[in-house]
């Protein structure tokens, strides 16, 4: 008489499942806080800009969300950097991860921008203007690179996604950089913030793909 042998999930799969779920709940998000980010009229210069948009209601939900996208692709980052990678792929995932936390930081300045908006009434550029300059010129556009760089490895790999998410990863990713390095200076590739919302998508495919391998 043979005894049955009960199997327990292995601890990649919790990882897989764990890492993806926070993947789509952030690709989700991420794409929720495009969406609903306030504008501004286009009048006036950069700093007039940015105060018609700080003062705007939508400014804290949408950043709120923005906020919470980071952190969970950071986590969901994270997971994969655990999982039974190449030395080469899980070294990448971990730097990855590191510029998520930055990136994370970097978003809650964002959203708690607006106790400043007072400050850009004159029109003048202070230190919040300069705050998000320095923030969005260069910590948004490193966190867009690097989810650029993860998605071409991952979906080379496929150890996060396949060729196809590769290019939502790619396109995304390339444009949110290319808009995020420009805002401060010109209103010219504004147009491609919408384009980088193919993050969200990305992460989403990528979140699913984790949740259901075997």
């Amino acid at each position: 008489m043979s005894t049955p042998v009960t199997t327990r999930p292995s601890t990649v799969s919790r990882l897989d499942r764990a890492g993806g779920a926070c993947l789509v709940l952030g690709g989700v998000a991420f794409v929720a806080g495009g969406a609903t980010h306030p504008g501004d009229s286009g009048q006036g210069d950069k700093v007039q800009q940015l105060h018609e948009m700080l003062v705007q209601p939508s400014w804290y939900p949408s950043h709120a969300l923005l906020l919470l996208s980071m952190v969970l692709f950071t986590a969901g980052v994270f997971a994969i950097s655990r999982r039974g990678l190449g030395a080469s792929m899980a070294t990448a995932a971990k730097v990855v991860t590191g510029i998520g936390v930055l990136a994370t930081a970097g978003m809650a300045a964002h959203l708690f921008a607006a106790l400043g908006a007072d400050s850009l009434v004159a029109g003048r550029p202070t230190a919040v203007y300069t705050l998000q300059t320095w923030n969005e010129t260069i910590i948004d556009t490193l966190w867009a690179l690097s989810i650029v760089f993860l998605a071409v490895a991952g979906g080379l790999t496929r150890t996060a996604g396949n060729r196809v998410t590769l290019a939502l990863g790619l396109a995304g990713g390339l444009a949110y950089a290319l808009a995020s390095a420009t805002i401060a200076f010109t209103d010219r590739f504004d147009p491609l913030f919408p384009v980088g919302s193919l993050i969200g998508v990305w992460a989403v495919a990528v979140g699913v793909m984790a949740m259901i391998r075997k």
